[in-house]
This record gives structure tokens, sequence and C-alpha cells, in this order.
């Protein structure tokens, strides 16, 4: 592994002139080295000085320099953001209002409940309280042929778990459907709308929403888990949730533009007043132990941004996740510090980096954080390893399984879509049709009318699918596939006849 200091630099103004900033990067040297990164950026800036960037590690197999500030990662649900920022801007316009219905500008829209379709609006899109629960629908887009409108479209057919406005549920397809709603009211689509109306008078001139031009730049960090480099997946169809990928230089670029409320050059793209609602709670959510010993005291969610106390001062953050990348950025504007962290791998290393940098800045003792998160690395890893022994002991004798060819057919889930089931070498194959190129596997046995599906995606385990047999007649299946991220276990595939 190589590392490159791109710069460290002590500036002599109040409030930096205790900061050590040689002894952080250090620090941020044995961070890299302790979570076995591939790779990782960081940058740092205070009262709009960049103090700390650097780069540790190799970006790919094909490319092994080290990240620099114009390397490119996926930078996920970063991205959220910037629809939040677009949705204001149209606001200030009066081109929409944020207590717009949503079917005021999409009369297509429509959930499970035709009371939250009918009363859902802008501000509840970019808010996550729409009543699905944390990470719904999210395999209509994952890996999916589906575009953005037949993903929102689809959602429709998944019953809400909470109330309305009730309770805290994480949803892309909201995001998504927000990116929908700038485009209805702008005539250009959310990847235009940032391009122009961001991007360029920030002159983040390496952030782009195009799979293609960040698949095939030169300057990319390549995602990996568990330390191996995995093919590259388009996220286009994400759109306004998750599809921007960027590089730390730009990434400080946008974090200044809210540290100086929304001014670039003298130019207003954004008023202190929409800065002023997008940073404002608007979904509260608990807190735990840990954050009792953070002295944290209220979390909540904004509008495209997490919020939260932390040793008296605001805190706006937000992760980004992908497979093969994990990425924060951080704003403390009583502070005028900001942070952004890309990496190219699963860690918990870039959500550390946030607490450590705040704990630098306020004089306390930032060294702990490693030891602590690495701790719950630990148990995490022990945890899984204990599910995977446990899941492995559910195989067993499948005595009652009928023949081969009385499982293939077509089959269909409400909200997902068609599956086959198909011969292949004397072997049986499933493919789910909306995602082929990353679910498509051979059955092998594994209980009475059970197989495990062995598919294309790296990020997942196998999954256990179970099918509805009943007098030697095949109904349907399920799915057992357990992961945080996509809810395979609620999909329910009827068979075709």
């Amino acid at each position: 592994m190589r590392t490159l200091l791109f710069f460290a630099l002590l500036i002599s103004s109040p409030g930096l002139a205790q900061l050590d900033t040689v002894g952080f990067t250090t620090y941020l040297k044995s961070v890299y080295e302790d979570f076995d990164l591939p790779s990782m950026a960081v940058a740092v800036v205070k009262d709009g000085n960049v103090i700390i960037s650097e780069g540790y590690g190799i970006k790919a197999k094909s490319d092994p320099n080290a990240p620099n500030e114009e390397t490119l990662y996926a930078i996920a649900s970063l991205s959220k953001a910037f629809t939040a920022a677009s949705i204001a801007m149209l606001v200030e316009e009066e081109k929409l209002d944020w207590k717009d219905p949503v079917v005021k500008h999409l009369p297509w829209f429509k959930l499970h409940d035709n009371y939250v379709s009918e009363h859902m609006t802008i501000q509840d899109l970019l808010c996550h309280r729409s009543g699905l629960i944390t990470f719904d629908g999210d395999l209509l887009w994952y890996g999916s042929d589906y575009n953005r409108k037949e993903a929102i479209e689809r959602l429709s057919a998944r019953p809400l778990t909470y109330g309305f406005r009730e309770s805290f549920g994480y949803q892309n397809l909201m995001f998504m459907t927000a990116g929908e709603v700038i485009e209805a009211a702008s005539g250009m689509t959310w990847d235009a709308f940032v391009k122009t109306r961001i991007l360029e008078p920030l002159s983040m001139d390496r952030t782009t929403s195009d799979f293609e031009a960040f698949s095939k730049d030169k300057n990319i960090a390549k995602p990996h888990i568990d330390g191996e480099e995995i093919f590259m997946i388009s996220y286009n169809n994400s759109g306004a949730t998750a599809a921007l990928n960027s590089s730390t230089g730009d990434m400080v670029k946008w974090l200044s533009f809210w540290q100086n409320e929304g001014i670039v050059n003298g130019d207003t793209l954004l008023s202190s007043r929409s800065i002023q609602k997008i940073w404002s709670l608007h979904t509260p959510l608990g807190t735990g132990d840990f954050d009792k010993a953070n002295f944290t005291n209220f979390k909540g969610y904004g509008l495209g941004w997490f919020l939260m106390d932390y040793d008296g001062k605001k805190v706006a953050h937000h992760g980004g996740g992908l497979p093969g990348y994990i990425t924060k950025v951080a704003v403390s504007p009583d502070d005028g510090l900001s942070i952004v962290v890309l990496t190219n791998d699963m860690s918990s290393a870039s959500s550390m980096l946030m607490y450590a940098t705040l704990d630098w800045l306020h004089g306390k003792d930032y060294n702990k954080r490693s030891e602590q998160f690495l701790e719950f690395k630990e148990k995490g890893a022990k945890r899984e390893q204990e599910a995977k022994e446990k899941r492995l002991a559910t195989k067993g004798k499948p005595n009652k399984m009928l023949p081969k060819g009385d499982y293939v057919g077509t089959y269909e889930d409400l909200m997902y879509g068609e599956a086959e089931v198909v011969m292949k070498d004397d072997k049986l194959v499933l493919i789910l049709e909306p995602a082929k190129e990353l679910f498509s596997g051979y059955l092998t046995d594994w209980d009475d009318h059970v197989f495990r599906f062995d598919h294309n995606d790296p990020f997942l385990t196998y999954g256990l699918i179970t099918f509805d047999v009943k007098l030697d007649k095949v109904k349907g299946f399920t799915i057992d596939l357990p992961n945080n991220d996509f809810h395979f276990h609620k999909l329910d595939f009827k068979k075709k006849e």
C-alpha cells in the first residue's frame, strides 16, 4: 500500500492555532490501516480553509496509486442533500411549495394507501415519514432495469407499515419521487438540474450522476468487499437518492457552499432561510446510550440531512452507502467545520471519523474512537458469523422433492415483477427478471422443497428459496436472503398458469 499526503496546513488564525493538524493526519493514516481499507480520502475545512486533505491506499488493481483530491467515489446517499437544495431553489422561484401535494405535480403518484397518496407533500418526500419502513422497495432500483418512474409506480403494491407521518422510515424511493417532481416543475431532469444549478456554479467539475462517465474515468476508486475488488454496477436509475459520484475536492466546495449560507462568488444560489428550513428537524429520532456518552440530547432528520447536537453544537451530517462504497459528510456551522470521508469498502471508519474530527476540534481524546468502533466491528463480525453458522444448520435431508421439471415456470411478485425457473444442464436456474444480471444462478437441494440460490451479487449472501407446494403442485416461492438493506423476505412469488 502507498500513502500520499496531499497537504496538511497549520493555519495561524483564531481557533486554529491549537489544532495539531500534523498529529491528526498521522491518526488518519492509522485509521486507514486499522480498518484495513483499500483506500480512503479525507478533507477537513475550518473557517473556509482546507486544513487537511489526505489520500491513502490504492484506488484499484489497475491503478495502484493513492487517491487524490480529484479521485471519484460513488457518494450514494450524499446525493440527497443535492435533491433537497434543488427543491428549495424551485420553492424560492415559486415553481413549488413545500406543502404542495405530490400529486399536484405528479398526477400518477400513488402509494398503497389512497389517503397518503393524496396528502403526501413535497416536504414529506424529503424527511422519511411516508409510512414505509426503512429501505422498503429498494429492490425495485437495485441492479434492476426499471427506470425511475417505473420503480416508483411499482411501490404502490407495498402496504405501509406505519401511520402517515407517524414514524421515521428511511425511504430512497421517496427521494427518487422528489427527483421526478424537480423534472415536472423545472422541465429538466434531476441530473440536468443538479448539474446546471449546483455543480456548474460551484465548479464541481469532477462530480457526475452518469455511470458511464464515472466507470470510464481515469481517476476512480473501484468498489471493494472485504478488501476484494468487485465489478461496478450502474445506479443511474436511483437518481435523486444515490446516483452522484464525487471527489473530496468537489465535496469541499459543496460543504463550503452550506457553510457560506448558499453564497458562491457573491451570488446567492440558496437563501439562508432555505438552509434554515432544510437544517430544521422535521422527523425526530430517539437517542441511546451511545448518544448519551457523546452528550447528544437530540437527533432527527431535516430535509436531506441528519441533525444532532454534539457537545452543545449543532451538527448536520449524512452517510452514503452502496456495495463497495461508504461515505460521510458533516457540517458543524457554529464551529465553522466540515468534513468529508470517502472510502471504497464496507466500513464504519467514515462515520467514526465524524466523531473523531469533532473531538479533535473540541480538544478531546479522539484516539479512543478507533478502539471504540473497531470493537463494534469485532462484535458485528461475531454476530454475523454466528448467524451464518445458524443458517447452515438449517440444511436438512431433502426427502420431499418433486421432479425438477415441476418447479420450472414463470412466477410473479406484485411489486417486484417476474421470476423464471428454468432447466439448464439438467439443473434448476432461478432468474429474477428485473435484475437478472445480479440475481441469476443455480438452485441446489437444501431441504424439503427448499433450494439454495447462488446468484451473481458479490455484496449479498446466498438465498434460500422455499417453494409453496400443495397436493404435489407448486404454487409459488419465497426468498430467505438476510441482509440489512433489501427486503427479499417480503417478496411473495406466485406461479403463473
